[in-house]
């Protein structure tokens, strides 16, 4: 199996790795069986990460779209009953690209928890975000944040919604002059504008970042997330995890449709967040009523740029033959070294920059090693 895996690209590495480890934790893998209505997704356009859908007519006439996005689909169409939905996927999703206008097809991976979502579920969804990430590379940090630090805030103060958009860019850029002069031009108190400051500020290991959550929470939503947090802290303490998960409040999403912990995964040699997720709880309810949610998703597009691999053959053995000669004992002969477990290419004439551990020239039905 590990000669297997030599083989494969980064990418599908990784989609076998992954939805094995998905498995393990009893997540049933989900497959998208048809096409979405384009309306279904303009109708939730807020919640893609990306605005342009690319449409198609059916045959009867209706808009249809290529899928945008795997976790609306799912929320909408995934069987619920009393018991926990858990389930894995491997799905394409097609977007706009940020750099130009054209449309690119995506490779993702992930995971979606579906029902009555507790403590113990956000910390095993945190922990296989944590372990998706090891498996791309043992050199990773997931970026937590909450929904009720920034948000709640913002919600006590009396601004617009078009000031509270320019914040969070602010925060998000970690921009903090331009986030105490938007705050000094819409009159928020000094107090709340250095509250605010603060928190956006805060970034470090989520073990020694609690004691100064807990200090400046100003209000009983922020007290509940740093509960929320400690059990997750508590949780993964002793794990070689527990060092990888770093607190930044800078991470914001949606407030229309996610609540509590959300996160973002990065890996050394990929310059932008190759997961995210997060609990939804508000978008699951607008398709399903009372349906609680938590999941992420794991980009694969890129990883094989980042992580090109350089395989020093090939193939194990290359087989050269002229198709002149007689040839009726060479498939025998190749299907000898495969059941062996070797890798065979047979050719008339050696491919430009192939490399091959052996080379065998193929003459009168009997193999000659070539130098």
């Amino acid at each position: 199996m590990n000669e297997f895996l030599s083989t494969l690209s980064k990418e599908d590495r990784l989609n076998y790795e992954l939805s094995m480890l998905y498995k393990q934790w009893g997540y049933k893998e989900y497959r998208m069986a048809k096409f979405e209505e384009y309306s279904f997704y303009s109708d939730n356009r807020d919640f893609l990460s990306s605005s342009g859908i690319l449409a198609f007519n059916n045959s009867d006439g209706r808009l249809m779209a290529l899928k945008p996005d795997i976790t609306l689909s799912i929320v909408k169409n995934a069987k619920l009953t009393d018991a926990l939905t858990k389930l894995y996927y491997n799905e394409s999703v097609f977007r706009m690209t940020e750099s130009s206008n054209d449309f690119k097809e995506i490779r993702q991976t992930g995971v979606e928890v579906l029902g009555k979502i507790d403590s113990y579920l956000v910390s095993e969804v945190l922990m296989l975000a944590a372990k998706s990430l090891r498996t791309i590379d043992e050199k990773y940090v997931l970026c937590v944040s909450h929904m009720s630090f920034i948000p709640s805030l913002l919600a006590e103060m009396k601004i617009s919604e078009n000031a509270k958009k320019e914040i969070i860019s602010c925060i998000r850029g970690k921009n903090s002059h331009d986030l105490k002069a938007i705050c000094d031009r819409c009159g928020v108190d000094e107090e709340k504008t250095e509250l605010l400051i603060r928190l956006s500020g805060i970034n470090g290991r989520l073990s020694s970042t609690l004691a100064e959550l807990s200090a400046l929470a100003s209000n009983d939503e922020m007290k509940t997330a740093c509960k929320e947090l400690g059990f997750l802290d508590e949780a993964l303490a002793g794990t070689d995890i527990a060092e990888k998960l770093y607190i930044d409040l800078s991470v914001l999403n949606n407030t229309e449709y996610y609540n509590g912990i959300i996160f973002q995964g990065y890996v050394e040699k990929a310059p932008k967040a190759v997961l995210s997720g997060g609990r939804y709880d508000k978008l699951a309810a607008k398709l399903r009523e009372s349906t609680q949610a938590i999941g992420f998703a794991v980009y694969l597009d890129n990883l094989n740029l980042y992580y090109r691999k350089e395989r020093e053959y090939d193939s194990d053995i290359l087989i050269l033959f002229d198709s002149d000669s007689s040839s009726v004992s060479l498939l025998s002969t190749v299907e000898s070294f495969v059941s062996k477990g070797f890798s065979v290419r047979v050719e008339h004439n050696a491919p430009e920059g192939y490399k091959a551990k052996t080379v065998y020239s193929f003459e009168n039905g009997a193999l000659r090693e070539v130098k």
